[in-house]
């Protein structure tokens, strides 16, 4: 599935964090799926032949090795990320789990060898570096990025580790930024640096068309969306009520940590999470009431968002790349909130509505 999810539109997108949120809330994939597809309709397959896996490995191998060429940092893990994910087996069953890289091969690893000699306190090239990476690349990456931003919980996440010093050290944490559209316009103005073959244009083209910007955008967002999400099952046990050794403590420290989720989160993923840990402490009608509200509002942005991409041009590509070129959007509900506006759709859902199921 994951050679193929680099041809499609913004749906199939969603569809990766949905399977992400879904196994990280230990929720049926169909129920985590409804604030990031349409409700109304069945994720499509995009297809996947042997054309499109070998264009798909040729231009991500060549793009690789173009970009480690450069000696840098950012080039080098990136290099190292779009090399593990254009071996990975495409044979692999197709299932709702996202698809995972295979372990790096030796090429790989050497260029994150390199990466992590030189990446300093460099956040995009520490971030880049603990995906996908071997468990002490990660380590090492996550903790240099924590030490260049402190009071973002997105790092201490990446780092992992036991629930009750993942607590402690989160009460410093100020804000959850994975760094998405950062990344992600870094990723496709690097991805532009190797135009894709004749042959493989043909490959990528999405109904007869083939836009290098769009191209580069939707593969960078895809290749985030496969990679990027940190270990989550620890924090949502360990803030179950019923985990062994909930206490007041830990519970004041989940209910921070949800807090930050909710209202400083650069990721929609980030603010499905905070509700989702919000609703789990929840304990009196009136905290309900207001995270039922909050997921209502929720709910009905990620719907109108994916009606309204619809119904644009290859699921809003050429859209999706004009707001990466707008530095005023600086977060994914930036973005959304643009598109809404710009698709005359109000943020709020009016009095009543409630999502489909």
């Amino acid at each position: 599935m994951l050679a193929a999810s680099f041809l499609p539109g913004i749906r199939m997108i969603r569809l990766v964090l949905v399977t992400a949120c879904a196994a990280a809330l230990l929720v049926p994939a169909a129920q985590a799926q409804a604030p990031y597809s349409r409700f109304d309709e069945a994720p499509v397959a995009q297809p996947d032949t042997a054309a499109d896996r070998t264009a798909w490995r040729s231009w991500s191998q060549r793009s690789a090795a173009t970009l480690a060429a450069t000696g840098q940092p950012r080039e080098l893990a990136f290099a190292a990320v779009l090399r593990g994910l254009a071996d990975a087996n495409p044979e692999q069953p197709d299932t709702e789990a996202p698809s995972q890289p295979v372990s790096p091969d030796a090429q790989a690893s050497a260029w994150r060898r390199d990466a992590a000699a030189r990446a300093g306190n460099d956040v995009l090239a520490n971030a880049l570096l603990a995906y996908g990476a071997d468990e002490a690349t990660r380590l090492r990456a996550a903790q240099r990025w924590l030490g260049a931003d402190p009071q973002n919980l997105a790092p201490l996440l990446v780092r992992g580790g036991g629930v009750d010093a993942l607590l402690a050290d989160a009460r410093v944490a100020t804000r959850f930024e994975l760094g998405m559209l950062d990344q992600v316009r870094w990723m496709q103005a690097a991805l532009l640096r190797t135009p894709p073959t004749p042959a493989e244009r043909a490959a990528f083209a999405e109904a007869g068309e083939f836009v290098p910007t769009e191209h580069a955008a939707i593969t960078a967002m895809g290749l985030w969306a496969a990679v990027a999400i940190p270990g989550l099952e620890p924090l949502m046990q360990g803030c179950d009520a019923d985990a062994p050794g909930a206490n007041a403590t830990r519970s004041r420290d989940c209910r921070h940590i949800a807090g930050i989720m909710v209202n400083r989160s650069d990721t929609q993923f980030g603010e499905m999470l905070g509700l989702a840990l919000l609703e789990r402490l929840a304990t009196t009608q009136a905290e309900r009431a207001d995270v039922q509200a909050r997921r209502r509002a929720f709910d009905w942005r990620m719907l109108e968002w994916g009606r309204a991409n619809a119904a644009l041009p290859r699921d809003g590509a050429g859209q999706f790349v004009r707001f990466l070129a707008d530095p005023s959007i600086r977060t994914e509900a930036d973005l959304i909130a643009r598109a809404l506006q710009e698709a005359g759709i109000p943020l709020e859902p009016p009095a009543g509505w409630q999502p489909p199921r």
